[in-house]
């Protein structure tokens, strides 16, 4: 069977949500000026064409109609304002990028980076090349996927408020993206301020380790591990039969995490909280 035409390396908007990502791990890791950000402000202008084209996949990603025909209609006018993109100033605009990039960042692992909405994405790439890439049902399968991201059923107010505002986030311009970035960061540092060593450890690991899936899991069961014999040795001071049975809870938990694949959010939280448990076990049995 033949390989699928897509190809990340050259996919625009992969690259602009990787080096976006960058920023903040390059951020968070105390450099000055970070080269990601540089990248980014010089080759996604809007007068160049990779600003162009990176327009071209926001409106797929982040359009919506409720009529199927107006998704097709929008769909055929993006594809027939991208092929008037000179296909060779294209090519030669993501050389520069990927060279760029090579420059200042190990290419294997700024690509080794788990990709929200990456089946949409390559649907939008393979679309953009056309027949001459990709293979006629790929090329159908691609229409569908963009044509359903485009008139999938809205949820009620209220449910899934956080990708409806990663939704609103994307829409930004590199500028207010970046700019969001930094007010996270910030929120990180005010928040978490009076959390313990090891807890302010964690979340500096989850930050750093943003664009790195591999790094952070790994770090992840470390922590998993130490956790779950601290929260043994608790579970032997401790009298309470109510306190001693959730403590057992938690331990069968921590060695679930040797079988996660994919770290989330939520797994760096519960690291968080046993370790604001362990604090206040500590305090109690004193």
């Amino acid at each position: 069977m033949k390989k699928s035409s897509h190809n990340k390396i050259k996919n625009t908007i992969i690259l602009f949500e990787l080096l976006t990502r960058q920023v903040t791990s390059d951020t968070m890791k105390g450099v000055d000026k970070s080269p990601a950000l540089a990248i980014l402000k010089n080759h996604f202008k809007p007068t160049t064409y990779l600003g162009k084209e990176l327009v071209m996949y926001q409106t797929l990603v982040n359009e919506s109609y409720k009529s199927e025909a107006k998704a097709n209609m929008l769909i055929n006018t993006i594809l027939g304002v991208r092929k008037k993109l000179k296909a060779e100033e294209l090519k030669k605009a993501k050389y520069e990028l990927i060279r760029e990039i090579k420059k200042h960042y190990d290419l294997v692992e700024f690509f080794n980076t788990k990709i929200q909405n990456y089946k949409l994405f390559a649907s939008v790439y393979r679309l953009f090349e056309g027949v001459s890439v990709a293979r006629a049902t790929e090329l159908v399968d691609s229409r569908f996927t963009i044509l359903e991201n485009i008139t999938r059923t809205k949820k009620k107010a209220g449910e899934d408020k956080m990708a409806n505002l990663l939704s609103e986030y994307r829409k930004q311009d590199e500028d207010v993206r970046l700019l969001a970035y930094q007010l996270m960061v910030d929120k990180f540092n005010n928040k978490y301020a009076d959390l313990s060593a090891k807890q302010q450890n964690i979340l500096k690991e989850y930050i750093y380790n943003v664009s790195n899936t591999e790094s952070l899991r790994d770090f992840v069961l470390r922590e998993a591990y130490a956790l779950k014999l601290e929260l043994q040795k608790a579970a032997k001071r401790v009298n309470d039969k109510v306190i001693k049975i959730k403590l057992a809870e938690a331990i069968v938990l921590m060695k679930k995490y040797e079988k996660t694949k994919t770290i989330k959010e939520e797994n760096v939280l519960s690291l968080l909280l046993y370790h604001e448990l362990l604090k206040e076990l500590k305090h109690a049995t004193k």
